[in-house]
């Protein structure tokens, strides 16, 4: 009974957080689409995966979750973040070379930092709540959280030195370069992690059966 409440909770928040990023996912294509820019492009494909991701959790757990192993969709969501990963990886290199953000107005970048920061504060307090939750579907949503919050504040930075600053000065170029190459480690990492997690704990799983 407790395990069914605790699903029906995890479900809502789920729901609650996958409307919050397909909307900015829909936002950053929208950009993409009027400022011509290849940026906002990335944050829409990078984003819209990991939205399929928690619709994916969604089904699972409607289908007697709390009795059910999520080691599998761990296993699966770490390999969709490396893929994403390489993603970043590239649009990172190009933007090295030339540009790639285009400024905008500040309602806009009111909006990026206001989802930034709702983000990082969401994932600060998921960490603390479930610092000993172990169960492998929880693992997963914050996992890519942390994801999330990475590329979107890597997106803000970037957007804030175009709007305000001149991407083409020596020093931005080099923020961009050492930010981009700190998140492209940390979603790596995480998706490693994610990876090894979930095929350690499936294979045990079925050995124990």
């Amino acid at each position: 009974m407790a395990e069914d409440r605790q699903v029906n909770r995890d479900i809502l928040k789920t729901s609650l957080s996958l409307v919050f990023n397909a909307s900015y996912a829909v936002f950053n294509l929208a950009l993409a689409w009027i400022f011509q820019s290849e940026w906002y492009l990335m944050m829409a494909a990078f984003l819209a995966p990991l939205c399929i991701i928690r619709f994916r959790i969604l089904i699972f757990w409607k289908k007697d979750g709390a009795a059910q192993d999520g080691h599998g969709i761990l296993f699966f969501s770490g390999i969709i973040l490396l893929l994403l990963d390489m993603q970043i990886a590239a649009i990172v290199y190009v933007s090295s070379i030339r540009q790639v953000t285009k400024g905008h107005g500040e309602i806009i970048m009111i909006t990026v930092a206001a989802y930034t920061f709702t983000k990082l504060g969401f994932a600060i307090v998921r960490a603390v709540n479930a610092r000993n939750d172990s169960r492998p579907i929880p693992r997963t949503i914050r996992c890519i959280t942390y994801a999330e919050v990475a590329a979107s504040l890597l997106s803000l930075q970037r957007s804030m030195i175009v709007s305000f600053g001149n991407e083409n000065h020596e020093w931005a170029l080099l923020m961009n370069i050492i930010c981009g190459s700190t998140v492209c480690l940390f979603i790596a990492a995480t998706g490693i992690s994610m990876i090894l997690y979930g095929r350690t704990n499936e294979i045990k799983n079925r050995r124990s059966k």
